[in-house]
């Protein structure tokens, strides 16, 4: 490919504020929005990301990006690393847990970028050959949370865990896990409690949340909001569309994200859940993450996700999907496990199995179909 090209080519002048590149959300929520990426706003993300993980960003690091390109950029991984002098090592269609630990061990990857989906199966592979690849040392978690007990698993294989939150909207990284030295002193268990929230805010990117009224909320991480976002990285408008920029986009140029969030006063995030996959049951919400963390943590189960089904008494009720981890899972067990560390109104009402959890484009979970499919669901 490069030998068929004269290394003569010139770039064409233009203006920083001229279109760079249009990505668009998903479509989980109405149609699909696209959210159109100026040169500048790239540059200073590209710069943000590589200011901010500077352990990867570097000449000689090879990064491994198990996310689509098409996905916002890969994350900022289709610039940032190439600026900083990194290499990318790209993946192709072989996602499974085999290949990639292969791949990572053929070409000395140090740090890995994916959706959860993708690292539980790695996780799979790691446990199966009693270790991860000797290069791997740093793993970043996005799309939508990861459990806990995946984090800690992979960090006792010594794989540092970088929680990130971030969507189309926000170039997209809005949030990363990092810790500080001021966290060294901390337990095991403290920076678990640390690296299971969404991280703190990167540079350029204000964040608050704010009441059904719209007042803000404090930082103290007991209150929980929907979370908006401001600054120069995060859309000012959708392409095209103007209604949907201005049910999106507030006066002051704050962007609802559609997240239910808290913020402790260190800063840092916890993603409580996205709005429409909250489960309203006898007035009170239950968070699927919340249940979602706690049921990977038992043995039988390699993968779920938790979804509300219409009750005739209680409006909504919660069910998990499972996709277990063994021939012959034990239901009675899972519930038991639920049972002791939950409140009871947050127990799901029914557990079903499935051979696997049907994704979105972009590897993460469909809730969307998975409640279309158990719809009708009969729960006493």
């Amino acid at each position: 490919m490069l030998d068929a090209e004269d290394g003569a080519f010139e770039f064409v002048a233009v203006d920083e504020n001229d279109a760079c590149g249009l990505c668009y959300t998903s479509g989980t929520t109405g149609n699909p929005k696209g959210a159109l990426y100026s040169h500048r706003s790239m540059v200073l993300h590209a710069l943000m990301i590589g200011v901010t993980m500077q352990s990867s960003m570097r000449t000689g690091r090879r990064i491994l990006p198990v996310v689509p390109l098409f996905h916002a950029n890969a994350w900022g991984l289709a610039h940032a690393p190439l600026l900083a002098g990194a290499s990318l090592v790209m993946p192709g269609p072989r996602l499974d847990g085999a290949s990639l630990w292969d791949l990572m061990a053929e070409e000395d990857v140090f740090s890995a970028w994916g959706v959860p989906t993708v690292w539980l199966g790695l996780l799979e592979e790691i446990r199966a050959r009693g270790g991860a690849p000797v290069t791997l040392k740093e793993m970043v978690v996005g799309g939508s949370a990861a459990a806990r007990a995946l984090i800690a698993e992979y960090e006792s294989f010594g794989v540092n865990v970088c929680h990130a939150w971030g969507m189309t909207e926000t170039s997209p990284v809005a949030t990363l896990g990092l810790l500080s030295p001021q966290h060294d002193n901390l337990s095991n268990d403290e920076k678990l409690d640390l690296k299971t929230t969404q991280g703190r805010r990167v540079f350029m990117t204000d964040l608050k949340i704010v009441d059904e009224a719209g007042e803000r909320l404090r930082h103290d991480g007991v209150a929980t909001g929907e979370l908006f976002v401001r600054g120069p990285l995060i859309v000012s408008a959708y392409h095209d569309n103007p209604q949907a920029s201005e049910e999106a986009i507030d006066a002051e140029g704050w962007f609802g994200t559609g997240d239910v969030a808290s913020i402790s006063p260190e800063g840092f995030l916890t993603i409580t859940d996205r709005a429409k996959d909250l489960i309203k049951s006898g007035g009170e919400w239950i968070s699927s993450i919340d249940v979602e963390n706690l049921a990977l943590a038992h043995a039988h189960i390699a993968n779920c996700a938790v979804i509300a089904v219409p009750h005739a008494k209680w409006d909504e009720r919660p069910v998990l999907v499972v996709v277990a981890s063994v021939d012959d899972p034990d239901k009675v067990s899972i519930q038991a496990h639920l049972t002791e560390n939950l409140a009871k109104y947050q127990v799901p009402d029914e557990i079903q199995f499935v051979e696997d959890l049907p994704l979105t484009a972009t590897g993460k979970v469909s809730k969307m179909t998975l409640r279309e499919k158990f719809k009708s669901l009969k729960l006493d």
